[in-house]
């Protein structure tokens, strides 16, 4: 029993290997001889299409209220505001490929030299020839992307990171457009389009998770860095968003409820060991969060924000 099971076991590996040698064989044959491969070759070489880079966004909240607030059109706008040269380039590479991809078709739809071959064939079975023709041609035709469609996903999980949900978007090449376009709309460094700075400015709070939180908390001693309470504690920008500060743990401080009230939308540095904290913050432009640079001008030297010339915030060097 055993002897014959091993016999079979033979017989199939034997029969594979022989089909597996004839389709080789079948496929040299087509490859070289094909006159319809060769010419798909030729126009092959023709044509090149962009690769296109892989731009979708995921971030993910362990904040609910703010995982709430913020839509994925929000979290593109703030990210289209640092990123959005490759996102336009690679929507340029897209209609490039599309203009090339439609006359590449037009090319390729014109082959009609199928079953024929530069010299007679020397198989029997036609059939198998046929399909094993058609088989290559198609995997040797060209796939260039001809579609941009930009995907943000934004993640609500629990403070160890599992997951809970989820909610995402898929935007086109029009709509990525319309939104570069609003933003690109600037009086200064102000956005025309309230809505535009309403969804950064969303995005910069919900960077605060909680356990950046809850850190920011321990660091502080859990106390307010202005009356030393210990109750009703909360998280404020050192530098606020509205006058473009970021959600960065040295703009980060702890204040209780009725200091954090009463110091509104102020710039006001804590006092005491965070000193080297106040500095760094101090080099941070207030218009567009971006750091500050010593220069030299007519006038003798100046901090200047670094993202010049998009914006020209300056200030005295004392």
């Amino acid at each position: 029993m055993v002897l014959i099971f091993l016999t079979l076991i033979v017989a199939v590996i034997t029969a594979f290997a022989v089909i597996q040698y004839i389709n080789k064989q079948y496929a040299a044959f087509v490859l070289q001889h094909s006159c319809a491969i060769k010419r798909l070759m030729a126009i092959n070489q023709r044509y090149e299409f962009l690769p296109i880079p892989n731009l979708d966004m995921e971030h993910c909240y362990d904040n609910e209220r703010f995982y709430e607030a913020i839509s994925p059109q929000d979290y593109l706008i703030y990210q289209l505001v640092d990123c959005q040269e490759k996102i336009e380039k690679a929507i340029l590479d897209v209609e490039v490929n599309q203009l090339r991809y439609n006359q590449y078709k037009q090319d390729v739809d014109q082959i009609q030299e199928f079953d024929r071959y530069d010299i007679k064939c020397p198989f029997q079975n036609a059939k198998k020839i046929t399909q094993m023709e058609m088989r290559l041609y198609q995997r040797m035709i060209k796939v260039a992307t001809v579609v941009f469609l930009l995907r943000v996903e934004l993640v609500l999980t629990k403070i160890n990171g599992r997951y809970r949900t989820s909610k995402s978007h898929s935007f086109s090449i029009e709509e990525i457009t319309s939104l570069i376009r609003r933003i690109n709309q600037k009086s200064g460094v102000r956005y025309v389009d309230a809505e535009i700075w309403q969804s950064i400015c969303r995005v910069e709070r919900g960077k605060v998770s909680n356990k950046m939180r809850f850190a920011i908390y321990e660091r502080d001693d859990n106390c307010c860095r202005k009356c030393g309470s210990e109750y009703d504690l909360e998280i404020d920008h050192i530098v606020p968003i509205s006058k473009g500060g970021k959600s960065t743990y040295q703009n980060l401080q702890t204040l209780c409820h009725k200091c954090n009230v009463e110091k509104s939308n102020k710039i006001e540095f804590p006092n005491g060991h965070h000193s080297q904290e106040r500095e760094q913050t101090s080099n941070i432009c207030p218009w567009c969060g971006k750091a500050l640079a010593l220069r030299s001008g007519q006038y003798g030297m100046f901090w200047g924000c670094t993202s010049y010339p998009r914006c020209k915030f300056t200030k005295r060097y004392f």
